[in-house]
């Protein structure tokens, strides 16, 4: 692994540990004022929303050049959100603070995969350059959100916004007063002779089976993450356990994520990053299910330690699928990461969302088995509704 390769993971690292930081925060700061388990499970459903809205816009809008602009922009507006969760306590100014991080966090994520993958040494191993990028997002969730758990139980929930916010500014500066390295410019279309592909054009590019199913699995499997994340808080409080511990837990399931990413493109070469995919993922949902038989911290630990190892593998699986299946003559890089992080943010919101509405009938400890069992029946039959879409369109110039 080249040095280059590890410098550019840094910010990686920076972004997700500030929004592993207000992950820890939010679900208790709204039970502590009251919400009903279903209401928060659809305010926290409103980030994602507007973080898949923000997906394809950025990804039309990325150009290599613009890298370092886009990426202070969208940090500048994360910094100022994390500021503002602790004043936000009724609904609608939570959902507006709320709404407007989901869309600079989808903002900045997209901009920086596009980024990522550009910048890479031309004979670098992308196979393992995706590992340690999918290991930094680790190390930023795990770092994070024990941080901001001790923060917030040490000293309330508005410090644990404001310590959320400063590791946010942590990742701003560098884009403020930095010089990057400018990513690699394409020809752009006219110079090609091409014309710039319309979104009906780019989507029925991308629509095909082989990409189709890298979607899905990055759907359900966000959907299986973010239905951990949000609820496991409220479940660890419910038998007993201190928000410290349920941190502890969340940064042992990361770093299990940052351990195994790194390795994962070694096993993923041998293996196949489809059967592999298509096997972890179900197997994942199915540790989850054995959560409500647990309430004390070493069991939930190693059955985290589990989950995380298997979520390790599923994404980095998916993220090389991504960068070996996408045709770039009809797809720009920018695009395609805007596409694949929207596919994402559709689990993200399904995740909370429905697994509020299903704690709401059969409360938070059978969640954890109800919803992975659903999860994985509508994973089954989309994967298998895949393969039966159509052919890919005529090609089209490369918009990079």
């Amino acid at each position: 692994m080249k040095a280059s390769t590890l410098k550019l993971c840094l910010p990686v690292a920076i972004i997700t540990s500030q929004h592993s930081a207000t992950g820890i925060t939010i679900p208790p700061f709204l039970d502590h004022l009251h919400y009903p388990v279903s209401a928060i499970g659809a305010l926290i459903a409103v980030g994602p929303v507007l973080s898949f809205t923000a997906r394809l816009p950025s990804g039309f809008a990325y150009r290599g050049e613009r890298a370092k602009f886009l990426m202070a922009a969208s940090l500048a507006v994360i910094v100022l959100c994390n500021l503002l969760y602790g004043y936000a306590v009724d609904p609608l100014s939570f959902a507006l603070v709320h709404a407007a991080n989901g869309f600079a966090n989808g903002a900045a994520m997209t901009f920086y995969l596009a980024y990522f993958v550009e910048s890479l040494a031309p004979d670098e191993d992308r196979h393992h350059a995706m590992g340690y990028y999918s290991g930094a997002l680790a190390i930023g969730y795990s770092s994070g959100g024990l941080a901001a758990g001790m923060v917030a139980d040490r000293f309330g929930y508005l410090s644990s916004f404001r310590f959320a916010a400063l590791i946010a500014l942590l990742a701003l500066v560098p884009f403020l007063f930095a010089r990057l390295s400018p990513a690699p410019r394409a020809k752009s279309p006219s110079a090609q002779g091409g014309k710039v592909p319309t979104l009906r054009e780019t989507l029925g590019a991308i629509l095909n089976p082989q990409m189709a199913t890298i979607v899905v699995i990055s759907v359900f499997l966000n959907m299986i993450h973010q239905l951990h994340t949000v609820f496991m808080p409220l479940y660890s409080l419910a038998v007993g356990l201190s928000l410290t511990e349920a941190g502890f837990i969340r940064a042992t399931h990361a770093l299990a994520n940052a351990v195994t990413r790194p390795i994962s493109g070694y096993v993923v070469k041998g293996f196949g990053h489809k059967k592999l995919s298509r096997v972890a993922l179900p197997l994942q949902a199915a540790m989850l299910m054995a959560v409500p038989f647990f309430d004390h911290l070493l069991p939930l630990l190693l059955l985290f330690i589990g989950v995380g190892f298997l979520r390790a593998v599923v994404l980095v699986a998916n993220t090389i699928g991504l960068v070996e299946d996408l045709d770039e003559t009809r797809v720009s890089r920018g695009v395609a990461s805007g596409v694949f992080h929207a596919a994402g943010d559709i689990g993200v919101v399904l995740g909370p969302s429905t697994g509020g509405l299903i704690a709401s009938y059969t409360g938070i400890a059978r969640l954890f088995f109800v919803g992975p069992l659903l999860i994985v029946a509508l994973f089954s039959v989309t994967i298998w509704a895949c393969k039966f879409l159509g052919t890919t369109p005529k090609k089209i110039s490369d918009v990079r």
